[in-house]
């Protein structure tokens, strides 16, 4: 079956939330193809798992001192912050991407690490591991989680999923740069533990700048994890654009997105 390959130019937290839901609703109903989409967000912004409650785990005060939006995902995991990055997602039919959840999580990881390696990066997909010395933070990058990728034991994308309709949508950071006292900065910690915080970050994860001592460029990045998706998992990706119904759809639901309703009370809002 062919797959749309959507290049998407960087866009607020809102706007990227809303293609991707609007995405996974045309999937699930047959009116689209399965889907991969690469993009990046400006201004950077902090993004947190559909389960968590925003205000208790983002310093929105920080956040605005700094330029950083927030928005809460339609996926679960934990807080992330989009800044010097790429961002895949994938939507496609189960029946397409047949499995549990680990399964899938798996299969998606292999498209990654064919693609960081195609940048000469000796990524590895692991098993879930503990927290570093038992920390459990609200931050996505502190520890891999299940099938996850990582090089030289640490986390270098950070993945969530959720499954609607009979579809399923998968999305994830793959770092350019990571700077671990940012993502503390937009956390609601104490000090102290702010600053344990990004001393755990930074010995456990990293970017692909610090990986191959210089920063690639978007371009780069984006060709090689869609050209590992290829070769790794046999897709046959054709370039494509959103349908005028997934348009429509996105211009609604980033009313959804930017609304207090859905980030801050975790309220299901009808689009």
């Amino acid at each position: 079956m062919p797959w749309r390959l959507i290049d998407s130019p960087a866009a607020p937290a809102a706007r990227n939330m809303a293609v991707d839901e609007a995405i996974l609703v045309a999937v699930s109903r047959g009116e689209a193809p399965p889907t991969l989409r690469l993009y990046a967000w400006d201004p950077p912004a902090v993004s947190v798992g559909y389960f968590q409650r925003l205000d208790r785990e983002v310093d929105r005060e920080v956040c605005r001192q700094l330029g950083v939006q927030w928005v809460r995902r339609p996926t679960g995991g934990r807080a992330v912050l989009h800044e010097r990055e790429i961002t895949y997602s994938v939507v496609a039919p189960l029946e397409v991407l047949d499995g549990s959840v680990l399964t899938t999580y798996c299969e998606i990881s292999r498209g990654l690490v064919a693609g960081l390696r195609l940048l000469g990066v000796e990524a590895e997909i692991v098993p879930a591991a503990r927290s570093p010395r038992g920390l459990r933070s609200g931050a996505c990058f502190d520890a891999p989680s299940w099938y996850e990728v990582v090089v030289g034991g640490r986390k270098l994308v950070g993945s969530a999923q959720v499954r609607r309709d009979g579809a399923l949508l998968q999305h994830g950071s793959v770092l350019l740069e990571f700077n671990p006292r940012r993502v503390a900065a937009v956390l609601r910690l104490p000090p102290a533990a702010r600053e344990r915080l990004a001393r755990l970050l930074a010995a456990g994860a990293t970017g692909l700048s610090e990986v191959l001592g210089r920063c690639p460029g978007e371009g780069e990045v984006r060709a090689a994890l869609s050209r590992g998706f290829q070769e790794a998992l046999g897709w046959d990706l054709e370039p494509g654009e959103l349908t005028a119904g997934e348009r429509e759809l996105v211009a609604r639901l980033e009313e959804k997105y930017n609304s207090d309703a859905w980030n801050l009370a975790r309220g299901e809002v009808n689009v």
